[in-house]
């Protein structure tokens, strides 16, 4: 196993002896045998084990202060850097809300515990990839869980993976998108052994031929294409740029390191003197699309780069597109830059989507109404994540009628029972409404059919993968403040951005 918890622990267990702090111990795996979620090895014997600041947020609020008195949870795991993907976290939060006030699975209820990957030293002096790590083994090893909601980025999920793999822990993500982890658990999925990684996003293959289809339809041929470095902008950028030119354009790759300003300014620089008609840029970070949209908007204005000649500086008032994928999808990325309003027209996206529908429109109204107005289509993934949230709850039920434990296999098991398309199986809606009806026919061993807020949960039952539909969007300065559009491009190549 490999552990990054190097200076900084986070194994805290209880001060206090309970009645089960004398059975003696070598691994947590044996004290959760023993009694249950919750319990750890420390000091040789099997004690409760503490919350960890970075995990604080609990359902019900005193489960890690009162660990023997929810013994019979089903307790999962959220985790998500807060300080960017907190919407998303919310989204998967919501639909176990929705779960814990429904009826369980007979005595049995569900719990979760939500953690937090970001780097802060008001936690520790962990970096994210250390604390994503530390936090995934944290649920696994010590809480328990069955499976972990998120966390967000495709370099992260790998990571998260990998840690928490050997614990028997099942992961889901509702936001990374990178092709990379299709083979990550297994090139096949059966049910013996279904595979412990799972998503409700469409891989990058469908929204990267999208990217480059819309560059096309805009009349673009030439680009730069400026991608963080990892297993999300490296594989979504070759997917883009190989796409492109098979279509008769060009593209050069140009990497930066994520989360460096210098080597994001480095690339910038270098693509300043390029002869491009687009400029596309892909990162998982919302810190570097921000800082590269200040730079454009920057740029635009006049400020910080003289163009040695009228061919290049792309990024020039009158200069190339600007093209983001789902990374960059999100409204208050624009709010934060000065000047956003001088390349609005310029910018363009794709991002996968939610369909219309009566799902997605409950969905919206309920999370919007807890979490604020325009919450639900804030960032494109945030039905995702409500549909990750009763997926486990689904995987959880079909374990508990025909496994033999809940665990992370069980619950993958039960995910391959949601896309069950004969005559005769039921159609289930996404939320609890239809919760007791999938408890019926999971009891009776039968399969169901699943649509979410994201749409059909179709997932292939070889590969694991669900697929997706992929919009174009951009952003439009309403005059009351910045919304999401679509671009409508006419036959003459002429794009707009319409108002949503």
């Amino acid at each position: 196993m490999r552990s990054l918890m190097v200076g900084v622990s986070l194994v805290f267990t209880s001060c206090s002896f309970t009645k089960f702090a004398f059975t003696k111990c070598d691994r947590n795996q044996e004290c959760r045998d023993a009694f249950g979620w919750g319990y750890v090895c420390a000091q040789d014997l099997c004690q409760e084990v503490a919350p960890i600041k970075r995990c604080e947020r609990t359902y019900p609020s005193d489960l890690l202060n009162n660990v023997e008195g929810y013994r019979d949870r089903i307790v999962i795991g959220v985790q998500f850097d807060q300080s960017q993907f907190e919407v998303e976290s919310l989204a998967a939060e919501f639909a176990l809300e929705e779960a814990i006030s429904a009826s369980g699975l007979g005595d049995k209820k569900f719990a979760a515990v939500v953690c937090t990957n970001e780097a802060s030293s008001a936690f520790d002096g962990l970096d994210q990839d250390q604390a994503n790590v530390a936090v995934s083994e944290y649920l696994a090893d010590q809480v328990g869980v069955a499976a972990i909601i998120g966390p967000a980025s495709s370099d992260r999920v790998e990571e998260a993976f990998l840690a928490v793999e050997p614990f028997g822990t099942l992961v889901i993500s509702p936001t990374a998108t990178s092709p990379a982890l299709t083979p990550l658990d297994g090139a096949v999925s059966t049910y013996s052994e279904p595979g412990l990684l799972w998503r409700t996003s469409p891989p990058d293959d469908i929204q990267g031929a999208a990217l480059a289809e819309l560059m096309r339809a805009e009349g673009v041929r030439t680009v730069a294409v400026i991608v963080e470095e990892g297993n999300y902008g490296t594989a979504l950028g070759v997917i883009v740029k190989n796409t492109f030119e098979d279509d008769g354009g060009a593209a050069t790759l140009v990497p930066f390191d994520s989360g460096s300003t210098a080597s994001l300014l480095e690339k910038v620089a270098m693509v300043e003197n390029m002869s491009v008609g687009g400029v596309v840029f892909i990162s998982s970070d919302r810190g570097d699309t921000e800082a590269f949209l200040q730079v454009v908007a920057s740029r635009s204005a006049g400020q910080g780069h003289d163009c040695s000649s009228e061919d290049d500086c792309p990024f020039r008032d009158d200069g190339a597109q600007i093209y983001l994928a789902d990374g960059g999808k999100d409204l208050t990325l624009f709010e934060n830059v000065d000047g956003i309003e001088g390349i609005l027209e310029r910018v363009r996206g794709t991002a996968p989507t939610h369909q219309q529908g009566y799902v997605y429109d409950v969905f919206a109204e309920s999370f919007d109404a807890k979490r604020g107005a325009g919450s639900a289509a804030s960032t494109p993934f945030t039905p995702y994540a409500y549909d990750a949230g009763w997926l486990v709850f689904y995987g959880a039920a079909w374990a508990h009628y025909n496994e033999a434990t809940i665990n992370g296999l069980g619950i993958a098991r039960g995910l391959r029972q949601v896309s069950n398309k004969q005559a005769g199986t039921l159609d289930v809606e996404v939320g609890r409404i239809d919760w007791n009806a999938v408890k019926s026919e999971f009891q009776s061993a039968q399969p169901i059919d699943v649509e979410g807020a994201s749409g059909t949960l179709d997932f292939d039952s070889e590969t694991g993968e669900t697929s997706g539909v992929i919009e174009e969007w951009c952003v439009r300065d309403l005059g009351t403040g910045l919304g999401f559009g679509t671009v409508f491009i006419s036959e003459d190549q002429t794009s707009v951005c319409v108002p949503n």
